[in-house]
């Protein structure tokens, strides 16, 4: 004697009204994913602008760092060569993944792929760059000297964040580890005193202006390339409607 299924028996019992409510509730019940608020074509304009921009934050962390070993640190040849390893090296890798994004090499068929790369690299050379901090600015240099070096190291940070606002990681990742590193010698070489309050007023007060200028940048990428709302089932549907009509055609002739 076979046994039936206990659950079909309710089901065949139902009217189609009552089948077609219940399927209705259960698509409404599921849960959706949320669609990003910006377009592929958005996005990507974004990254192009990152691309773009980019080369004029790396070229303000070297023209900065340059100015610093020459002008404030030149009496101390070591630690400035070490510095300059540092940041050089950095700064070879991360503008290699930029002309090579903007020449069109393989990379540049894969545009998130290179953003993430992108923003790890800048992420090391903001870290070699905050080194500088602790690199030239020994006890022996005078209160002046470190106050001017901290001051032209934050806006440089500043600079190449903004540069980089297209996307706000990269932004981040561009101006956060330089500027813990410049206020970690702030609280080092003057303790809690008004300098070092200021540099963290200053930070702060550039990160805000930095993220409001990314919020705009995204808004105009958006307006500039906005959501298609055609559906994809309706796409579909009409080639379908448009066969079955000749032959609905066909069939009355």
């Amino acid at each position: 004697m076979s046994k039936t299924n206990p659950t079909a028996a309710p089901l065949e019992t139902l009217t189609v009204q009552e089948l077609q409510s219940m399927a209705a509730e259960a698509a409404t019940a599921r849960k959706r994913t949320p669609r990003p608020r910006l377009s592929r074509a958005a996005r990507l304009n974004l990254i192009d602008q990152l691309s773009r921009w980019g080369g004029s934050g790396l070229a303000l962390f070297a023209g900065v760092s340059i100015f610093i070993m020459i002008v404030i640190a030149r009496n101390l040849p070591v630690r400035s060569a070490i510095w300059a390893a540092m940041i050089f090296a950095s700064l070879y890798l991360c503008r290699r993944y930029r002309k090579g994004f903007r020449r069109g090499d393989h990379i540049a068929s894969h545009p998130f792929r290179w953003r993430a790369y992108y923003t790890s690299t800048l992420t090391v050379v903001s870290a070699a760059f905050g080194a500088g901090a602790f690199l030239i600015l020994p006890e022996s240099v005078p209160p002046g000297g470190v106050m001017q070096t901290l001051a032209l190291m934050l806006v440089a940070a500043t600079g190449a964040a903004a540069f980089h606002l297209a996307h706000r990681p990269s932004a981040a990742a561009a101006g956060l580890p330089a500027f813990i590193a410049i206020a970690g010698a702030a609280a080092a070489s003057f303790g809690l005193t008004p300098f070092t309050l200021g540099v963290l007023a200053s930070g702060l007060a550039a990160a805000a202006f930095v993220a409001l200028a990314s919020r705009e940048a995204q808004k105009r990428a958006g307006a500039r390339f906005p959501r298609t709302t055609l559906l994809r089932r309706e796409v579909e549907d009409r080639p379908t409607a448009s066969k079955a009509q000749p032959s609905a055609t066909r069939a009355a002739s």
